[in-house]
């Protein structure tokens, strides 16, 4: 049976009264906010605090005391909300208790919404006040819903893990989605708003934007909207648990400016709640490392901010940013402290927070950590090549370098990059990172009857993608080798390569020379038309540089007898661990270990240790985490272990101090990661590594123009880059202040033959000077694009001119004066000192002359009358010619006088 949405068990409550409450915060609860806590900088809530109503089409307001239908507030023939489910005794008077539990369950409440309420809209913003009990931050479930009970078209937020909001046409790999850079608190009020307009989804919390994507998905791509919902997804999600009080739908784009109007009215209701989330924040913020000379310290989610009274640790404008004065290297640390401010929607509390600064470390120290990863973005081509950085020496915090763009890119093979890995050759001393070879959004989708997943994983492509460098600032263009393909010949019939790793084995060879065993996943056929039933194995293989010279194939490395994917090893103690994700008995991510050297070998003896390893993370699905990734801090007996939760979530970590013990779950509210950070691999540093790479993440010049050189007539190229500055100053990223960095200079442009000033380009050394993008034929980024060429599109750029003088002709001009019946004759003499024939043309204030050729060896003078008794020094001008080119020179004279 379903109930009509007009249909009430209690009389609506009159408009005007409810209006009162949604537009105005009460002057009485601003005034408790302003007695009980220190205000924020920017205001807290108060009588001036408004919801706007233009474009307003619903607006429920949860302070009914009983029933089950709640009227819309706003002017507009939208009609109530109905409570399913419902009983008095969910009603608080300010909010509606979601009980949460099953979907089936037949007391779990929620909220069902007209149908049709944002039907054909092209923009729209939904924001609801709330706060959620904790068991939603583990647990997939939906606050609010625009859709259907299908799951292929919906709009929606959810508070799991980082908040988000999302819009999809196509499923669940098909969200788009804005995603909250770190996690809300359980039991704690939010103004949570969801904008869609202008080409974007657009995230706020409390008032302040949190995330924003591209997508052309509006609502009114959402065709199908008759089952719109509050606390109720249409996956077999629980319900919602926790409280609304407020629920706005506009048919606009609200502003910035306007969602914080809506956060501080709604906040207004509860301020009296606002004391003791903050203290609970500021509570939760732990002791403060300094390692670094400058560094961004922890915000907890935006909600922190720092100030310091010791001159030896200075905040920024930020109240973020740290520049300390660290004892020199070999010194004792230093123990201060500095005061941390919880803020909540205009309610402030402070503590003192104790603070170790630690001494310089030498640049051999063992001192933070580099990330590879991809990004997951069906809206868009991110399937490309990320770097994260550690916050210094501290693997909890992250900060992507390039400003969160690419840094590398492949047009070769499929076009796309995932699943990247780092590893590095002592040997050789070069890094290496390799990549699986598969483009999912916008690449070959196969054909009709194995399309998408089917085609990518019996016809893909079983090449993997290398780069290189030496300073994991500068990377070469990307190769490719064939894993299939060994000693010249095919050796495999393999329907994919994916999620490629590798360790270093010194001595491999067994003559002192080492190698990685890289492992990876394939779907392995006995025919080559790759048809039957198969299931895909960890295969491995030997190299020393990832070249298809070097490669050669190894074998079977782990057959579970279903499908085994994405394995990771570290190694301690003797023994070998490898984690890898089971898809076809129902493990999960499970690790073994083995005391065997040769670990890659089938005679290898594994034992299990653990199984459903960070199946916490998606709610306790063992399926729905994948890509582990696995690391060990600096100097300590503790290691990390990163899950990918599937599918665009991206890692979340886990923790242990005994491998043989197994994982458990890291909950730390100053972990931090970007949103869908996804499925790679982690290396230590050392402090100089880390230095380089962080004086290499540059946002800009400090200054663009460099200004000009002189070169001589046909002056070589490499004296031309010697004259040029070699290196700019750059704005670093983080707030870190400037660097120098090397300068690659363009000098295409110029003729040095020929004299002149031209313009040249020169590209400072950056991270994000690396080939990050490509473009095809025509503009087109298509898969099959003709003519692919790889470009970087986060280059910092300086310009110089250069300037081609021409070179001095072989003369030698003299000026004289002698006196002639009382006046001053000016003489000028000049000699061809030169091999060919020259013209000349002498200027001087008293008259010129020309000479049309002057042999080589031989002079020339010319008299000049002055007519005066005396005269000033001065200077006579020599025009050169010869053989097209011109040059100019001058000959002084001294004052005289004849009387």
């Amino acid at each position: 049976m379903r109930l009509t949405q007009t249909q009430t068990s209690t009389p609506a409550k009159h408009p005007s009264s409810r209006r009162l409450r949604s537009l105005v915060a009460t002057a009485a609860t601003a005034a408790l906010a302003v007695t009980a806590f220190v205000p924020l900088a920017a205001a807290p809530a108060s009588a001036e605090s408004t919801a706007p109503s233009d474009g307003l089409l619903a607006e429920y307001l949860f302070d009914e005391t009983s029933g089950t239908s709640v009227p819309n507030s706003a002017p507009s023939a939208i009609g109530a909300a109905t409570v399913m489910n419902g009983n008095d005794s969910l009603w608080t008077g300010s909010s509606l208790v979601f009980t949460g539990g099953a979907k089936t369950s037949p007391t779990a409440s929620w909220v069902r919404l007209p149908d049709s309420l944002l039907a054909g809209k092209t923009t729209a913003t939904i924001t609801v006040e709330t706060k959620f009990d904790a068991s939603m931050k583990n647990t997939f479930n939906f606050l609010w819903n625009i859709g259907n009970d299908a799951t292929t078209q919906y709009y929606f937020t959810s508070v799991r893990d980082n908040a988000r909001t999302a819009i999809t046409t196509s499923s669940n790999g098909g969200e788009v989605n804005a995603r909250s850079g770190s996690a809300l608190s359980a039991d704690r009020w939010y103004s949570l708003t969801s904008v869609i307009g202008g080409g974007r989804i657009t995230f706020y919390v409390d008032g302040q934007q949190v995330a924003s994507t591209a997508t052309n998905l509006t609502p009114a791509s959402i065709t199908n909207q008759t089952l719109n919902a509050i606390g109720r997804s249409p996956w077999p999600d629980p319900m919602y648990k926790g409280e609304v009080s407020t629920f706005r739908v506009y048919d606009r784009a609200l502003s910035a400016a306007e969602v914080t109007a809506v956060s501080d009215a709604d906040a207004a209701l509860h301020a009296a709640s606002f004391q003791q989330a903050a203290q609970t924040i500021v509570d939760g913020v732990a002791n403060v490392t300094i390692d670094e000379a400058t560094t961004t310290l922890p915000s907890y989610g935006g909600r922190i901010t720092w100030t310091s009274s010791d001159a030896r640790l200075a905040i920024g404008a930020d109240k973020l940013t740290v520049t300390a004065q660290q004892p020199a290297q070999g010194q004792a640390a230093v123990q201060t402290t500095l005061t941390a401010t919880a803020s909540v929607r205009g309610t402030t509390v402070s503590r003192e927070v104790p603070v170790t600064i630690q001494p310089v470390p030498g640049v051999e120290t063992p001192y933070g950590y580099v990330m590879v990863h991809f990004i997951e973005d069906s809206a868009g081509y991110a399937e490309k090549i990320y770097l994260d950085v550690s916050r210094g020496d501290n693997p909890e915090y992250w900060d992507p370098l390039n400003g969160g763009k690419p840094i590398l890119a492949s047009q070769l093979g499929t076009t796309g990059v995932r699943d990247p890995y780092l590893t590095y050759n002592p040997e050789t001393k070069t890094y290496y990172i390799i990549a699986t070879d598969l483009r999912v959004f916008g690449g070959d989708r196969g054909v009709s009857g194995c399309m998408d997943w089917c085609y990518w994983s019996s016809k893909g492509s079983t090449k993997l993608n290398v780069w290189e460098s030496k300073d994991l600032v500068s990377w070469s263009a990307p190769k490719q080798f064939d894993v299939a393909v060994s000693g010249g010949a095919k050796v495999a019939e393999l329907g994919m390569a994916w999620a490629p790793e590798a360790t270093w084995v010194p001595n491999y060879y067994g003559d002192g020379r080492g190698a990685f065993v890289l492992y990876w996943s394939s779907n392995v056929y006995t025919d080559a038309a790759h048809t039957g039933s198969t299931y895909s194995r960890i295969l491995w293989g030997a190299t020393t540089d990832f070249s298809q010279s070097s490669y050669q194939y190894g074998g079977v490395f782990i057959d579970a007898g279903a499908n085994t994917i994405d394995t990771t090893i570290i190694q301690n103690a003797g023994k070998t661990y490898r984690i890898t994700k089971d898809n076809g008995a129902g493990k999960g991510i499970y690790m073994e270990s083995t005391a065997a050297a040769e670990w890659w070998k089938p005679a290898a003896t594994w034992t299990r240790l653990q199984t459903a390893i960070g199946a916490v993370w998606a709610g306790g699905n063992a399926g729905g985490v994948e890509g582990p990734a696995v690391f060990q801090r600096h100097g300590e007996n503790k290691w990390y272990l990163y899950v990918d939760v599937i599918p665009s979530t991206g890692y979340r970590p886990m923790q242990t101090t005994d491998l043989d013990a197994g994982w458990s779950q890291l909950v730390s509210s100053s972990f931090y990661m970007a949103p869908s950070t996804k499925h790679g691999g982690i290396v230590g540093l050392t402090r100089g590594q880390y230095d380089t790479i962080r004086a290499a993440d540059a946002t800009a010049a400090v200054t663009s123009d460099l200004g000009s050189v002189e070169v001589a007539e046909k002056a070589t190229d490499a004296s031309i880059r010697a004259a040029l500055p070699a290196k700019a100053d750059v704005t670093l990223a983080y707030n870190r202040g400037t660097a120098s960095q090397p300068i690659e200079w363009n000098l295409s442009t110029v003729d040095a033959s020929t004299p002149g000033t031209y313009d040249v380009t020169g590209t400072v050394r950056t991270i994000g000077a690396n080939l990050n993008q490509w473009v095809g034929a025509g503009g087109s980024t298509a898969w099959n694009a003709a003519d692919r060429t790889l470009f970087s599109s986060t280059a910092i750029s300086v310009t110089a001119k250069v300037v081609v003088t021409a070179a001095p002709l072989p003369v030698t001009a003299i000026a004289a004066t002698r006196c002639v019946a009382g006046k001053v004759v000016l003489t000028v003499k000049v000699t061809n000192d030169g091999t060919a024939p020259v013209a000349l043309d002498l200027g001087t204030a008293y008259g010129s002359k020309t000479v049309a050729s002057l042999a080589p060896g031989a002079s020339t003078s010319a008299a000049f009358t002055t007519r005066l008794g005396s005269i000033a020094a001065g200077s006579a001008d020599v025009t050169v010619s010869a053989g097209g080119a011109t040059a100019h020179t001058t000959a002084a004279y001294a004052a005289a006088s004849c009387g």
